[in-house]
């Protein structure tokens, strides 16, 4: 079953970049010379009936892919055709291997049995882990020449080409236009740090609740500091055991510890797929736009981050001890707590000081949406202009600020990090 399900995952693979050219094709298509030159009919649009045609070319595609090279997906999985000898198998075999694949299916229909030819012309896709010790020396072709080289460098121009055109980018007009942004760059590196320690006057009479220094840069920038701390450390914490129940390793014993491992996994992508933005005008929505929610965004990300981080990397622990502990009659939470634990916490603390970082960075986009800190003043004195004669410089402050509490956090962090690894 394990063979089946490689050789179906390779398969599948290998048909979805095929389709993925189809379409690249089809989009380029439209993008140059069909609208270009035979426009007057409308955006080129396959008919009901070409669809099947595209399905069966692209997998017919995918087995002669399979017959005559080695794919991509035969190499992502460890797979290649060869012949009962372990070498590549000649033209002659390979035609077979086409062959069968087209045949024995249909007599499979029919037969319950098909009669194995048993000689060494008989080529078969093979797991290279189980045979990797027993292959002959061969010297490897060059990648460029081979059929999965050819077809990595295809998708990868096919998909530069097409997000070229998608993400409609003008080299001309980005140059032309420069001077355009000239006194913006002047601006924001001649900041005015004019609000650094005194209160902003419009953000102070727009919210008269707040405390003077919440009103001025030095507090927004520290808000976001202590925003991100709390999100980070409580996501932390949070994160930690859920990292277990989301890890092959630890819970791929049973079916119920397979439905809790998919279930968790499920959770980390789900919610570390959402934006923080999304989640603070959640929040904000349910306990009021301000400091709070903007925390409450970050720590679900955080959380969700982390829980995929910290799963990996138990499942990339060294067995030998796990092994060892649990062959002295140990339990499985003593395995953990002297055999995984040890392994993981260096990694774990590195990956939560590096959150840190992130959700300092974080929290000025999440402002956008009320969630507090210094993003606050950032959107104020960009959506300022025509009200106040110096905003950009006044952003060019607020930028500079980050700037200096990312760079001494980053700083701080990494030596951290050097003295736990």
């Amino acid at each position: 079953m394990q063979r089946v399900r490689t050789l179906l995952l390779a398969f599948l693979a290998d048909w979805m970049m095929w389709g993925y050219l189809a379409y690249a094709t089809v989009y380029l298509l439209n993008a140059y010379w069909y609208t270009m030159y035979v426009n007057w009919y409308g955006t080129l649009m396959l008919p009901v009936w070409g669809w099947p045609i595209v399905v069966i070319a692209t997998f017919e595609l995918t087995v002669l892919g399979h017959a005559y090279g080695q794919t991509p997906g035969q190499a992502l999985f460890g797979l290649r055709l060869l012949d009962q000898n372990l070498r590549p198998p000649d033209l002659s075999a390979r035609s077979q291997y086409l062959a069968r694949w087209h045949i024995e299916p249909i007599l499979k229909l029919f037969r319950r049995n098909t009669k194995r030819q048993s000689d060494s012309s008989r080529a078969q896709m093979r797991l290279l882990d189980d045979v990797k010790d027993k292959m002959p020396t061969t010297k490897p072709r060059k990648w460029y020449k081979t059929h999965r080289g050819i077809m990595v460098v295809a998708l990868l121009v096919a998909t530069f080409w097409v997000g070229w055109l998608v993400t409609e980018i003008d080299l001309p007009t980005f140059f032309s236009d420069a001077p355009r942004a000239g006194y913006m760059w002047k601006a924001l590196f001649t900041p005015s740090f004019e609000h650094l320690l005194t209160p902003e006057p419009v953000i102070a009479r727009e919210n008269p609740s707040m405390a003077p220094i919440q009103t001025t840069i030095l507090g927004g920038i520290i808000e976001s500091v202590f925003m991100a701390l709390l999100a980070t450390v409580v996501g932390a914490i949070i994160a930690f055991p859920l990292s277990f129940l989301g890890a092959r390793n630890m819970m791929g014993f049973s079916p119920i510890g397979w439905t809790i491992y998919g279930f968790m996994r499920a959770f980390f992508n789900i919610f570390r797929s959402i934006e923080s933005i999304l989640w603070a005008i959640i929040f904000g929505i349910w306990v009021g736009f301000g400091p709070f929610a903007g925390s409450l965004a970050l720590m679900l990300h955080t959380i969700a981050a982390l829980g995929k981080l910290f799963s990996e990397q138990v499942e990339s622990v060294d067995p030998g001890p796990l092994e060892a502990i649990a062959a002295t009659g140990a339990r499985r939470w003593q395995v953990v707590v002297y055999g995984v634990i040890p392994q993981i916490l260096p990694s774990y603390l590195a990956f939560t000081l590096y959150r840190w970082d992130i959700n300092v960075r974080m929290s000025t986009v999440i402002s956008l949406m009320g969630g507090g800190g210094i993003g606050r003043f950032l959107f104020f004195y960009k959506n300022s202009v025509g009200f106040i004669e110096n905003n950009w410089n006044q952003v060019g402050a607020v930028v500079w600020t980050i700037v200096a509490v990312v760079w001494t956090l980053d700083y701080i962090s990494g030596r951290v990090r050097e003295r736990i690894t």
